[in-house]
């Protein structure tokens, strides 16, 4: 089960240190900062999660081969970004899969920690979009599950990880609730970007 987790997190680190990469061509960075800025992107919310669950040291700094392939990651989508034309909506299926990633992986996670369900829950959705927030805060840009043209964005991720609660409730046995975390997440966030749905936002002043 650890190594699926350790291949699930590598897989969620490609894809939010690549929107990394696409991020930092759309606001005209070099390459040390496209690399920056995938690094923070593919691993930020990762870090967040151990840090407030008590892990040490954090999984990055105890086995680097996340840094480099978020490295590696980050470099490949900035070049292609620079010199190709990326479907419009590029960024968002990214952001997409590396949040379902992620919220099953932190589920799984969290959940051999002990720790409340309803906590796992939010803190799973928190680490899920975390490197997208610091991602986008870092390159000046309102983070994309803050602004109002978003669709369904952490919904997605709380959606995913009560899946997970219900499948592993019911006692679904081996990964099924982590993979059930993971299309459910991916579904609603998918069918949010093609249908557009959003929740109702404020008014403004």
């Amino acid at each position: 089960m650890e190594a699926t987790l350790f291949a699930l997190g590598l897989v969620g680190t490609v894809a939010f240190a690549a929107s990394g990469g696409v991020v930092a061509n759309e606001e005209k960075f070099d390459l040390i900062g496209a690399m920056f800025l995938s690094v923070v992107a593919g691993l930020g919310g990762g870090t967040i999660v151990d840090l407030v669950s008590g892990v040490e040291p954090v999984r990055w700094v105890a086995n680097p081969a996340p840094l480099w392939i978020a490295v590696g990651a980050g470099v490949i989508a900035f070049l292609i970004a620079r010199t190709a034309r990326l479907p419009e909506k590029t960024l968002n299926w990214l952001d997409a899969a590396g949040l379902a990633l992620f919220t099953a992986e932190g589920m799984e996670r969290l959940s051999a920690l002990g720790i409340d369900p309803a906590t796992s829950v939010f803190l799973a959705s928190i680490g899920a979009s975390g490197g997208g927030i610091l991602r986008d805060t870092l390159a000046n840009r309102q983070p994309l599950i803050f602004s109002p043209q978003t669709e369904l964005y952490v919904t997605a991720a709380l959606a995913g990880g009560c899946a997970y609660l219900i499948a592993d409730g019911a006692g679904v046995a081996g990964r099924w609730p982590m993979l059930i975390a993971l299309a459910i997440t991916f579904a609603v966030r998918a069918a949010g970007i093609v249908f557009k749905l959003r929740l109702i936002g404020g008014r403004g002043r």
